[in-house]
């Protein structure tokens, strides 16, 4: 009958790393031989609970078993044609004749509960913390310079009593369950690079402890940002973009002068080399600022301004610069 490892654990489809690793721990010392002496049943759901951790708790072996079922050890050993399973026949190298289907008795023991899967002088090797993830937010202006952020996270580190083996004194170390690592609040100073988008992952090290940042970029009150590429508005006064003038336009740096032409056009586009974002992985090479020209049209009219305005409106209509209506 086809195992459903999920279901073995007790856990939905889409749990993740800590809800396999509590439900294994728990059935692990529910099961275990030691405490279920001479029973069947308990040996045979203890094999099951440790080989459905095995396969779950590994994101390349769990991403096969979701795809291809119980065919994922064939697929991974001679690719995705060998989904067909295949049975050892006796004395094939299983000295249970079968009964655990297989498996590696001594190395499936040995991973959770001691040394018993080791070979000859073979040292246990020490267990590697999984890295973690934590979400970071920042302003626009940290993401442009670059920035440190103090960090504190429960990370894992080594077992002091088995050194991150997992085995103590031959047997499964009982300070950290066999696991090699115990669990304890990281503490550090971490460098965020320029050039950081929404999204963007960041690998540092804190104590030791491997983390990965996940990047949320603040939305910012100038710019609109798109990749490297920044965007804003600047209002000018409705004559002086008829006649031409200079306006200051923000940049990330501070504020550079835009020559604006005469008789530019409501909602042009003027485009800034250089002046966006930062490229990420780059100490030079930067985006482009693209700023748009609103229209500010004038309010509050005194006699005198609307009558110019009217004068204008003659004049325009008289050269044919508008048309009559």
């Amino acid at each position: 009958m086809a195992k459903n490892y999920y279901e073995l654990l007790g856990i939905p489809r889409d749990a993740d790393e800590k809800q396999i690793r509590m439900a294994y721990r728990r059935l692990a010392r529910k099961y275990h031989p030691d405490v279920n002496s001479g029973e069947d049943d308990s040996a045979n759901r203890f094999k099951e609970v440790n080989e459905a951790n095995e396969v779950l708790s590994n994101a390349e072996s769990r991403k096969l078993y979701d795809r291809y079922g119980d065919n994922w050890r064939q697929v991974q050993q001679h690719g995705p044609g060998a989904a067909t399973s295949r049975r050892r026949g006796p004395g094939g190298g299983d000295p249970f004749g079968g009964m655990f289907g297989g498996a590696d008795i001594g190395s499936m023991f040995g991973n959770i509960f001691g040394g018993g899967g080791r070979r000859g002088s073979e040292r246990p090797r020490q267990q590697r913390p999984a890295p973690l993830e934590q979400q970071i937010e920042i302003t626009l202006d940290e993401a442009f310079k670059g920035t440190t952020h103090a960090l504190q996270v429960t990370g894992q580190t080594a077992c002091t009593r088995c050194g991150g083996t997992g085995i103590a004194e031959g047997a499964a170390c009982p300070e950290c369950l066999s696991q090699g690592f115990s669990y304890q609040p990281v503490r550090g100073e971490v460098a965020i690079p320029a050039g950081v988008d929404n999204g963007s992952r960041v690998r540092v090290t804190p104590g030791g402890q491997q983390v990965v940042l996940v990047v949320q970029v603040q939305a910012h009150p100038k710019f609109q940002r798109k990749a490297a590429d920044l965007y804003t508005e600047v209002s000018v006064p409705l004559y002086d973009i008829v006649l031409g003038t200079e306006v200051v336009v923000p940049t990330m740096t501070g504020q550079v002068a835009l020559t604006l032409p005469p008789e530019s056009q409501n909602g042009r586009v003027f485009r800034l080399g250089g002046q966006g974002m930062p490229k990420l992985g780059s100490t030079t090479d930067r985006g482009t600022l693209y700023v748009t020209i609103k229209s500010e049209l004038p309010t509050s009219l005194t006699d005198e301004e609307r009558g110019l305005f009217e004068q204008l409106k003659s004049l325009r209509k008289e050269t044919g610069g508008q048309d009559d209506k």
